[in-house]
């Protein structure tokens, strides 16, 4: 019985840290061109962007395809001026021929600039 008992608070515990992200973690965007994020070119089309959070202070944000094409870049909290009228939004900057992600903003006064070679 205490088997038991162990295995359901593990399972439950599992699952609430699964689910414990809020939506503002996640956003699907829709880039027309290739953009660049580090040294990784992504295809246009769709991209799926998470937010990673540990204990340590610097934000992760993984940036994947539908291809398959995955992603990381370093991101730092943006505290002000993060406010995107109509929802998320993307802001990107012109690196030579390449558009960079700059920043990430997800319409509920959180956003994220990657600290990357930009």
């Amino acid at each position: 019985m205490k088997l038991l008992t162990t295995l359901c608070c593990a399972a439950f515990a599992l699952c609430s840290a699964i689910y414990a992200q809020s939506p503002n973690d996640h956003v699907v965007v829709h880039f027309s061109t290739p953009v660049m994020v580090g040294e990784t070119k992504l295809p246009a089309g769709d991209c799926d962007i998470q937010v990673m959070r540990g204990s340590s202070d610097p934000i992760i944000l993984v940036l994947r395809t539908p291809g398959g094409l995955t992603t990381m870049a370093v991101a730092s909290h943006l505290y002000e001026g993060t406010e995107s009228e109509g929802g998320p939004s993307v802001i990107l900057n012109r690196h030579g021929d390449d558009l960079r992600v700059y920043r990430i903003l997800f319409g509920d006064d959180t956003g994220y600039q990657l600290t990357n070679d930009q």
